[in-house]
């Protein structure tokens, strides 16, 4: 999707969700590493509308974000406000955040625990 915005990952959320809402329920891996664009608070309170009607009070999936970016976890905190039901979770390999949204336990090493990888914080 190269560098895109907030409101753009929305448009392309409303559009798959259009096609199948079922997919709002999917565990999914996100892969930010390369992205530079601006997501906004608005653009994750669209998201999180926009998902919460396609879930229609069915639990979400997992939903691993993988990044560089330590400052993503202030995000997938905002997100969970916005978006009830999905584990968020972010990583920084997309090995570990593939397994972890495949259900397989997946050990950190100790610096990125510490970090605040692959957990968010309460």
């Amino acid at each position: 999707m190269d560098d895109v915005g907030g409101e753009t990952i929305a448009d392309y959320i409303e559009e798959i969700l259009a096609w199948n809402m079922d997919v709002a329920t999917w565990n999914s891996v996100t892969d930010l590493r390369l992205h530079v664009g601006n997501v906004s608070p608005d653009a994750i309170r669209r998201m999180g509308a926009i998902m919460g009607e396609a879930m229609r009070g069915r639990a979400g999936g997992r939903a691993a974000v993988v990044s560089h970016n330590a400052g993503l976890r202030f995000l997938l905190n905002l997100a969970r406000v916005f978006i009830p039901g999905h584990e968020l979770r972010a990583f920084s390999d997309m090995a570990t955040a593939y397994a972890w949204a495949a259900g397989q336990k997946v050990d950190l090493p100790a610096e990125m625990a510490t970090a605040g990888w692959g957990r968010v914080a309460a």
